[in-house]
Parts: structure tokens; C-alpha cells; sequence
């Protein structure tokens, strides 16, 4: 009895031990699982945490693009094009390969510190011309990462530029420059614009790309000279009209004229003349048997010659004694002034009043083109030209700089 009292006592005792082992095996189990659940759910949170930052950041990223985009500006040049551009007050230099620019950009009111490089052409005009005269800081501006209208890279790199401003016609110099990845402007204007057009399109082109106020007032004036001129003249009887020629080049070498459809038709034409070369298109060779063939009553003469070349005939192998304008001595050297006056620049409504007097003396007798100088570079430059300016302006020298080749606009 005592013995089997014994084995219960001890049977208890196991079944006790095995139990209490169980439920601590259970306890460490539960606890272990509860450590795991914390670690993972410490990690999701961590995670969570990582991902809302790492959106948050990326929020933060995409709007602040979002801010730098909208300070951009999409432009249309020309040709229908769209540019974007940073905004006009992060354009702290730039360079333009267009002669006419600089006199477009300071009619604006230009900064012309900005201003770090121009075309050797726009410095050879210094010579004769009264814009370095309006902006003497001109003199300062870098030309020497040009020659011809060839652009020496790693020069033009040099000026920093923030902007690169070039005439479309000269596409090898707009490939060029889109390959740098420097912000490039066509200044050219759409084909088929005549003088104004040309002229305005520049001018509202700068007023755009610099934040430039200015453009109603002198485009106002330009369509106003226009119009005043086609009212005098558009009553004229065709056979009645002057017999014009522009003479686009002229030396021993040979004669160019403007022909139809280039910048010197539309000057004539604009002016109430007609075309003496008008059976002839774009800028073309002519020899001395169509120049007697279309016997202008007057001749306007843009680059090289004089009119004492062919007045006093001294061109080898060409003959100018037979031709009316020549006998009646209305031959004129095209005048320069901010800009030479062909092609359209800053200075067209000038041009177009000059031509329109000269052509028909009798129907402008009220323009006074000295006081129309005085007048116009006072109000759109504010500019008080000299006497002695003004006679240089109107009577220009002999240059034999040749820029460009279009003949229509640069």
C-alpha cells in the first residue's frame, strides 16, 4: 500500500514537472511570436515612414520644377516657331550675329551692358554710322569671335552668353548654336514682309525677349509715314510713276541690281515708283544693255560705287553716259544712320521718306529730311544729332564693306 502510494506520489510529481515545462514552453512561444509581430510591425511602420517622406520629397521636387517652369516663356519667332526662354531678368548677356540688332535693341531702351558680342559688321559701321555715337559703350562690345558670319566656338564660349540672337537665313550659324544647347533667337522675319514689317518685327521680337517697352509708339509712327506716303502717291498714273533702280552692288567686277520681290523692290514700290528691274527676280548679274534697255529716271545705290562713278563714267567697261538718271543727275548713295538704311533697320521710316522726297520732289517739298533726322533720333533715341551728323548721315562715304548676301534682311 505504501509502495503504491509511493509510485502515485510520483507519477503526480512528473505529471506536475511536465505540465509546469508545457506552459512555459507556451509563454516563450507566445513571446517570442509577441517580439516578432513588434519587430514587424516596428519595420512596416519604418517603412511607411521612409515612403511618405521619400513622396513628400518627391512632391516637394516636382513643384518646385513646377515653379521653375512657370518662370519660363514660350516666344513665336518668325517663322511660327516656339522658343522657351528663361525669364527676361535671369538674360544677363547675350550675343547677336544680326547686324541690325544693337540700333533695333537701344531704340528699345536695351540695357546695353547685356550686350557682350556683335557681328564685325555692326563694328565696321562705327565708322560712318551715329549709333556708337548714341552708345559709345558699343566700342567695348566683343567682335572677335566672328569672321564673316563664321563663329569661332570656343571664343563665342568665352563671352558666357545667355542668349544667342542670328539672322535664320544663316542656317549653319543656327545649327550651330542649338548644338551648344545656349538659348537661340531667329530674328528673321516671315518671307514675303515688306519694309515695316521687317522692321517692326525685330523691334517686337526684343520687346518680348527683354521685357522691352516701346514697340506701339514706334510702330505707330512707322504705319503713319507708310500710309502718308501711299495717300500722296496712289493717285499717280502708272505711266506717270518714276522709273527706279536699286543698284545692290556695283565695280569693274560687274553690276547687281535688286530685282522683283527683294528689299529694294519693296523701297521703290513703297515709295509710289516702280521697278525699272522689275522683269528680273531676287537679287540678279545685269550688263549695260538691260541697264539701256530699262533706262531708270533714277538710281539708288547700296553697296560699293558712287554716284560720281557714274556720273563722271570712270567704271571701266561700262558705259553710264546714255542712261536718263545718270544725264539728269539722280543718281544717291543710300544713307546710314544708327544702321545703313538698306537693309530695313531702326532707320525705315526714314528711308521711305528720303526715297519718297527724292523720287518726287514736288509731291514731298514739306519734308525737310535734316529736321526729319533731328526730329526722329530725338524722340525714338533720344539723341540730339549734330550738323555736321547729319550731313554725314545724308551723304554718306564710300565704303566697301559687304555684309551678308540676301539683300532682304539680316
Amino acid at each position: 500500500m505504501k509502495k503504491l502510494s509511493l509510485r502515485l506520489l510520483i507519477i503526480s510529481f512528473m505529471l506536475s514537472v511536465a505540465l509546469l515545462a508545457g506552459c512555459s514552453q507556451q509563454a516563450s512561444e507566445v513571446d517570442n511570436n509577441n517580439d516578432i509581430d513588434k519587430a514587424q510591425n516596428g519595420q512596416e511602420a519604418s517603412n511607411e515612414k521612409e515612403n511618405n517622406e521619400s513622396e513628400q520629397n518627391a512632391n516637394d521636387k516636382e513643384t518646385e520644377q513646377v515653379s521653375e517652369n512657370q518662370d519660363e516663356r514660350t516666344i513665336v519667332i518668325g517663322n511660327g516657331d516656339e522658343v522657351i526662354l528663361p525669364p527676361a531678368s535671369e538674360i544677363n548677356k547675350f550675343i547677336t550675329t544680326s547686324v541690325p540688332i544693337p540700333s533695333s535693341y537701344l531704340l528699345m531702351g536695351g540695357d546695353v551692358d547685356k550686350l557682350v558680342g556683335i557681328n564685325p559688321g555692326s563694328k565696321a559701321e562705327s565708322k560712318y554710322s551715329i549709333l556708337f555715337k548714341i552708345s559709345p559703350e558699343l566700342h567695348n562690345v566683343a567682335d572677335s569671335f566672328m569672321e564673316g558670319q563664321d563663329v569661332n566656338v570656343e571664343e563665342m564660349l568665352k563671352l558666357n552668353p545667355d542668349l544667342v540672337l542670328y539672322y535664320g537665313g544663316f542656317t549653319k550659324q543656327g545649327d550651330l548654336f542649338k548644338s551648344i544647347g545656349i538659348p537661340t533667337i531667329d530674328t528673321k522675319a516671315k518671307e514675303g514682309s515688306d519694309s515695316i514689317e521687317l522692321m517692326m518685327h525685330r523691334i517686337k521680337l526684343l520687346g518680348e525677349v527683354f521685357d522691352l517697352e516701346g514697340f506701339e509708339e514706334i510702330n505707330d509712327y512707322a504705319h503713319a509715314v507708310k500710309d502718308e506716303i501711299h495717300q500722296r502717291t496712289s493717285n499717280i498714273e502708272e505711266d506717270k510713276k518714276v522709273k527706279s533702280l536699286v543698284l545692290f552692288r556695283i565695280s569693274e567686277k560687274g553690276i547687281m541690281v535688286d530685282g522683283k520681290g527683294m528689299q529694294g523692290d519693296d523701297w521703290i514700290l513703297s515709295s509710289g515708283a516702280v521697278n525699272a528691274a522689275a522683269d528680273v527676280n531676287g537679287i540678279t548679274n545685269a550688263n549695260m544693255e538691260q541697264i539701256y534697255k530699262w533706262n531708270p529716271d533714277i538710281i539708288y545705290i547700296f553697296n560699293n560705287g558712287m554716284p560720281e562713278d557714274l556720273i563722271n563714267n570712270t567704271i571701266e567697261g561700262q558705259d553710264w553716259s546714255q542712261i536718263k538718271a545718270v544725264q539728269n543727275g539722280r543718281v544717291y548713295k543710300i544713307p546710314t544712320g544708327t544702321s545703313r538704311w538698306f537693309p530695313a533697320n531702326t532707320d525705315t521710316p526714314l528711308m521711305m521718306k528720303w526715297m519718297a522726297k527724292l523720287n518726287y520732289p514736288d509731291l514731298f517739298s514739306d519734308f525737310d529730311m535734316e529736321q526729319e533726322l533731328r526730329d526722329y533720333y530725338k524722340k525714338f533715341f533720344n539723341y540730339d544729332i549734330s550738323d555736321e551728323d547729319i550731313i554725314k548721315t545724308l551723304n554718306p562715304i564710300r565704303e566697301e564693306i559687304f555684309v551678308g548676301g540676301s539683300g532682304k534682311q539680316m
